[in-house]
């Protein structure tokens, strides 16, 4: 049976008082071919490097009606970056299978024959057509996964009167550190504030028993702003004697350390080191030892936080640990589950200034942290999942409808992960461990490239499950040839 099509042009200027209505339809019967051509391109799931998300897109010609040629090809209906008022709706056999926007600056109208060609995309088009909005990224406690994705679209709705409806079908992953692997994420070196003059010239050195025996360190959590930190502080104070004539002076050697964790194991370091000259009185160096209390205070540590640290510290399913050499350094350790629930975006968390950031850059550094992906589902909603949330439901394939089947095996690729510099703090070290993660989620899988007969037979989908010769594929592409009545899809052996 012929493949029957339709088209609703459907005004989606969210202010126009017939917002949502069907304004024009194309409709294809048996005897009158309306579309004279069709073809939509496939769904898939970004390689592991690619986190700017293709958006799906569909083209199809027509003549022009007298519809299409007043309010399309002419007139103002249109938002601002080449994009219509009206929105379509595509059935096939009276099923929809695809909502999207019109890029008006991809009409053509052939001339000669009269054809009209018509380009539409997936609202995913959107997050590339206004790449160039930026937020401010502000919310101590940090944002949920789905709200980076949700603010973003939010700007663009409040840049043109738009509804961009989404899914949030996204869990958090897991990427678990032992106990026994826990990961040295601050270390503070200090034995040389305890270190005499050498050559001691003549004089002789004792620490005055002002010193403090030990640093304070450790933990400062508050759980109500979803932030932890790691707070070292040492006095030290060096007295010097001289026989003849008999003389005493004091040196006090000051130093503190502030990281705030942001994105679990990102720190934000704020650094105090002084050592003064060498003072006739002790109280000559108050001044110095308050200036240390004041680095602290004004970070918003008090002198009390300072007595009441804790060796250990939690949020969530975050644990942190601390250790220390004796007289030499001490260590701040992370075990848990790397994975942040709260991203830190931008770098207003460690300039504390209103800093603007670009949405898309921590779209795809959201993306790629989470190894997640979006799409969109027929009714034009787009889909926020994880890439390893694959269907429950097994799709068997008969052997007579495999036309063609292509086993391979998957290359390395390696990510490129600085995408994440865009979060607060020092990304470095969970670059590393992002990295790793992805090229082993990636590394060495086996894949198919297949096509499949008789598309009303199977209903197939992005992340859906099929077995095929005995063996089961989660499908990673998939394209629909209505002309052919098939599918074209990659998918991973599991």
């Amino acid at each position: 049976m012929a493949e029957l099509f339709k088209v609703d042009f459907v005004m989606g200027k969210t202010d126009a008082a017939d917002y949502g209505q069907v304004k024009h339809s194309l409709i294809d019967t048996a005897t009158d071919r309306q579309i004279t051509s069709l073809s939509v391109s496939a769904d898939k799931l970004q390689s592991i490097s690619n986190y700017s998300r293709e958006p799906k897109r569909l083209t199809f010609e027509c003549f022009p009606t007298t519809w299409i040629t007043n309010n399309l090809l002419s007139g103002g209906n249109e938002h601002e970056r080449y994009i219509s008022h009206f929105e379509v709706r595509v059935y096939r056999n009276n099923s929809l299978f695809f909502t999207g926007i019109i890029d008006t600056s991809q009409l053509s109208l052939d001339v000669s024959t009269g054809v009209l060609k018509f380009t539409c995309y997936d609202k995913i088009k959107l997050v590339s057509v206004f790449s160039d909005l930026t937020h401010y990224y502000s919310l101590t406690a940090g944002y949920q996964p789905s709200w980076i994705l949700g603010y973003f679209l939010q700007d663009i709705e409040q840049t043109i009167p738009i509804s961009i409806p989404y899914s949030n079908q996204f869990s958090l992953p897991t990427l678990y550190i032992s106990t026994g692997n826990a990961l040295t994420i601050a270390h503070v070196d200090y034995n040389d504030m305890l270190q005499f003059p050498n050559p001691p010239g003549g004089w002789t050195y004792s620490y005055h028993n002002t010193s403090w025996l030990a640093p304070k360190y450790g933990y400062w959590v508050d759980t109500i702003s979803n932030r932890v930190i790691f707070l070292f502080a040492f006095k030290k104070i060096i007295q010097a004697t001289y026989p003849n004539p008999a003389t005493t002076k004091y040196q006090g050697r000051y130093r503190g350390r502030i990281l705030k964790f942001y994105n679990n194991i990102c720190p934000v370091v704020h650094e105090y080191d002084e050592k003064t000259g060498w003072e006739d009185s002790i109280t000559a160096l108050d001044n110095a030892y308050n200036e240390l209390l004041s680095f602290f205070n004004d970070n918003g540590i008090s002198e009390a936080q300072l007595n009441s640290l804790t060796s250990t510290g939690s949020l969530g399913d975050a644990h942190y640990g601390s250790s220390q050499l004796v007289n030499t350094w001490v260590e701040a350790d992370f075990y848990g589950n790397l994975m942040p629930p709260r991203l830190h975006p931008g770098k207003s968390y460690e300039t504390l200034k209103t800093e603007q950031t670009d949405n898309l850059k921590v779209l795809q550094a959201m993306l790629m942290l989470y190894n997640a992906t979006l799409y969109t589902h027929p009714s034009g909603s787009i889909i926020f999942k994880n890439k390893d949330s694959y269907s429950s439901t097994i799709i068997d394939i008969a052997d007579e409808d495999v036309v063609t089947f292509i086993t391979k095996r998957g290359n390395q690729e390696k990510p490129d992960t600085t995408v994440l510099d865009v979060l607060a703090g020092d990304t470095s070290q969970l670059q590393g461990l992002v990295r790793s993660y992805l090229m082993d989620f990636y590394d060495a899988k086996w894949s198919i490239e297949a096509t499949i007969d008789q598309l009303t037979k199977y209903n197939l989908s992005l992340q859906g499950k099929i077995r095929i010769k005995s063996k089961v594929y989660v499908i990673t592409k998939l394209e629909r040839n209505y002309q052919s009545d098939e599918y074209k899809l990659k998918a991973w052996l599991i």
